[in-house]
């Protein structure tokens, strides 16, 4: 992360309270930390974020651990600097996220409950491409045997069956193929992740994330 969100994040360490003794009002957390990640904070925001914008596709409980990852490959990426994405693809990204969304209205609400407006919006799914573009760089790997391929169609077949009946394998090569090369990829990628994790300073505060609310739609 930059400095300035460094600074920023740590300004948030203190819990931030609304209320107060004056109103008479029980003190509410705006935000705290969750975690902290060989020096960088993640942010209740963050997670809430991420929850809302539905920009992580994962349970609740795993928000959390993502972002952690998340947070050990960006530092990756800011050492090595893939390149740039082009405005056009964030601007994919930003519409994809518009399209989670039933109306503009509840787009709005969601990025001004998580603090967000549509430029860190776009940092943040500009992080994400370049991350993309770092793991297409570093991993690649060789397309399956015909052994692997038959191995992974016997044990997927849910994944290649319509209206109740299971595509030949021929027919499905090509959908076997890109789904068993991307199993593969994912695997070296998560080997990758846990031992960045082995080597990181990486401290979790005992206080328990919240319930997730429900999301603004």
């Amino acid at each position: 992360m930059q400095i300035g969100r460094r600074l920023a994040c740590l300004a948030a360490c203190v819990l931030l309270m609304a209320g107060g003794a004056r109103r008479g009002m029980a003190s509410e957390i705006l935000d705290r930390v969750l975690a902290v990640v060989s020096g960088d904070l993640i942010m209740l925001s963050d997670l809430n974020a991420a929850r809302d914008l539905h920009l992580m596709d994962v349970p609740a409980r795993e928000l959390l651990p993502r972002l952690i990852d998340r947070a050990l490959i960006l530092a990756e990426v800011e050492r090595y600097a893939p390149p740039e994405p082009g405005e056009e693809a964030v601007e994919r990204r930003v519409q994809a996220v518009r399209a989670t969304f039933p109306a503009a209205q509840a787009y709005e609400i969601a990025l001004a409950r998580v603090g967000f407006d549509e430029k860190q919006l776009r940092e943040r799914l500009r992080q994400d491409l370049r991350i993309l573009a770092y793991l297409d760089q570093r991993f690649t790997v060789q397309a399956p045997s015909d052994e692997d391929l038959g191995r992974y169609y016997r044990e997927h077949p849910q994944s290649f069956t319509e209206d109740g009946r299971l595509t030949p394998f021929e027919q499905a090569r090509p959908r076997i193929v890109e789904a068993a090369t991307a199993e593969r990829r994912q695997r070296l990628v998560d080997e990758w992740v846990a031992g960045l994790r082995r080597r990181a300073e990486i401290v979790e505060p005992s206080v328990a994330v919240p319930e997730a609310a429900q999301p603004v739609r």
